[in-house]
């Protein structure tokens, strides 16, 4: 993506003449966007840091280029009567970090899901024939999956501590609670768990 494309006059093109648009809130807004991409650039890095550069910069331009598309046909349409935003930059920058951080939370839901999917190779061993006991390891693997994205926060702080190898003491201790509170109260979330996974009530 070069920076050409990424000029706020390239995304604007089709408001600009001969386009009937009212030009000199087009021109306001080209204006102000070019001032922000700067700021919009520094946001999409700052907030996905697990990405390189370019895949941060290309997420954050669809969005801006939507919030600028979205103010420019808006403009359009009102056909420059009773436009009028007082603060155009602090407007713009709040569309576009609400649309980013709602874009934001979509694609990490969708990328959770996937972790939770079997794997490739879970898949490849389905396909393979095998014995009775490679089955049932691999539908037990799905379901422990499963059953970990399902627990809440604390049923699944004490099993990743058990898987871990601490003792029920030590668990007890780092929560503040007795080993036979820990223990029932983990049995208990385990057992709901259980019946709503298996369609109890």
């Amino acid at each position: 993506m070069s920076s050409r494309d990424l000029r706020p006059e390239w995304v604007l093109s089709s408001f600009i003449p001969p386009v009937a648009a009212p030009q000199h809130e087009i021109t306001e807004l080209i204006a102000v966007a070019r001032r922000l991409w700067p700021s919009v650039q520094a946001h999409a890095y700052r907030e996905q840091p697990r990405k390189s550069s370019d895949e941060a910069l290309a997420f954050a331009s669809e969005i801006w280029e939507g919030v600028l598309r979205s103010v420019a046909k808006t403009i359009q349409r009102s056909n420059g009567k009773n436009w009028r935003i007082k603060n155009m930059e602090g407007y713009l920058f709040g569309a576009f970090h609400h649309r980013f951080n709602r874009a934001l939370k979509k694609e990490r839901r969708r990328i959770e899901t996937m972790q939770h999917l079997p794997s490739s190779r879970d898949l490849e061993r389905l396909r393979q024939p095998h014995d009775s006991k490679t089955l049932r390891d691999l539908e037990q693997s799905i379901q422990l999956k499963e059953a970990v994205r399902n627990m809440d926060q604390w049923t699944r702080k004490v099993w990743a501590a058990r898987q871990y190898g601490y003792s029920w003491r030590e668990i007890a201790t780092q929560l503040g609670l007795t080993e036979p509170q820990v223990k029932l109260r983990f049995r208990y979330a385990i057992g709901k768990l259980r019946a709503r996974l298996h369609g109890g009530p």
